[in-house]
């Protein structure tokens, strides 16, 4: 549940990302590819933090690059604010209509800052409560507004051209859900695989619904794709999609504000000091709006984190057990049964 209300923040819920990234006419073949990456890096990332046993994403960049951590550490940091601002402008523009000042998204943030003082625990509580609901909403949502019209776009063969943007789209997702699975602590192998599983399974179901239900609608253009669709289905059903929406903004608010507090924790002042650092930071770059924040940012980090996911790759297999590649290296040969 950690996993998946991080991935599902304002970008995903609302379309936005997946049209940011895909554009329009996107085969449903999108889903499984991203799917398989996600449940790739999960199982990296929930590794890595089971073996280095650190609470700080921080200690756990040290244990990957040694005195160069401060690189890693200053891409994460970018990236977790570069959310923090997308989740406050998308949670004021979804309110717009009712509260047109922005100060929705700096009040969500400043209890993001409070759960996130609870440390992982607090986060994993609110996940765990929130996200199933989540999931059930945007899928009623995405069923609604299946039709015929263009539902051939969606069952097309996957175009290879299409993978370099699966891959640049689950980094950058996983970039901020990096910063908590690597700090979880140690877990078991079935833990991490099922957990990993799980979530990549829940992840590849929406993907399709909200890629089918994009082609089947042709809204693209929209600012928020799929709260557009909604209210094509009943004002009931826009009400409690846009409920729903505001609520995984919430979700992956909370992630990127406890990374951020996280970090800063002990270096320039106590927790208050620390979330309204985070706090202000956010609501200044939330001022270059959603559409913006998630078009221009989002793709570049996906870029950049490839590069730290190389590094993850490196260090696993640098830390492989050496009983496993002298076992290799010793094997008999040509042995017969």
């Amino acid at each position: 549940m950690l996993i998946v209300g991080t991935m599902i923040g304002a970008g995903f819920c609302s379309g936005r990302e997946i049209v940011s990234f895909f554009g329009s006419g996107i085969s449903i073949a999108v889903a499984p590819m991203c799917g398989l990456c996600i449940f790739a890096l999960c199982v990296l990332f929930l590794t890595i933090g089971s073996r280095i046993g650190a609470r700080s994403f921080e200690k756990v960049n040290a244990e990957l690059l040694g005195k160069y951590h401060f690189v890693a550490d200053g891409f994460l940091l970018v990236n977790n604010l570069i959310v923090l601002s997308a989740m406050i402008a998308g949670c004021n523009s979804l309110l717009a209509p009712v509260v047109p000042w922005p100060v929705v998204g700096p009040l969500a943030a400043v209890v993001c800052a409070l759960i996130a003082a609870r440390g992982s625990r607090g986060m994993l509580d609110c996940n765990s409560l929130v996200v199933p609901f989540i999931i059930v909403v945007l899928a009623a949502v995405c069923i609604s507004g299946l039709g015929t019209g263009e539902i051939a776009a969606s069952l097309g063969m996957f175009r290879f051209s299409s993978l370099p943007a699966c891959i640049v789209y689950v980094s950058m997702n996983m970039m901020l859900a990096s910063t908590v699975l690597t700090t979880l602590g140690p877990l078991t192998r079935k833990q991490i695989v099922g957990g990993s599983l799980l979530a990549s399974l829940f992840i590849t179901a929406l993907l399709a619904l909200l890629i089918t239900s994009l082609n089947c609608t042709g809204k693209y253009e929209a600012e928020m794709p799929i709260l557009e669709i909604s209210a094509g289905a009943g004002k009931w059903l826009y009400v409690v999609l846009s409920i729903v929406t505001g609520i995984s903004i919430f979700t992956t608010m909370l992630t990127a504000v406890g990374g951020l507090c996280n970090y800063l924790e002990g270096k320039f002042g106590g927790k208050v000091f620390d979330s309204a650092l985070v706090v202000i930071a956010g609501v200044i770059f939330s001022f270059l709006g959603f559409t913006r924040v998630v078009s221009l940012f989002y793709p570049l980090v996906g870029l950049f984190g490839i590069l730290y996911i190389l590094t993850c790759i490196r260090y696993v297999r640098r830390k492989c057990p050496k009983k496993r590649r002298l076992r290799k290296k010793t094997a008999p040969q040509g042995t017969a049964f």
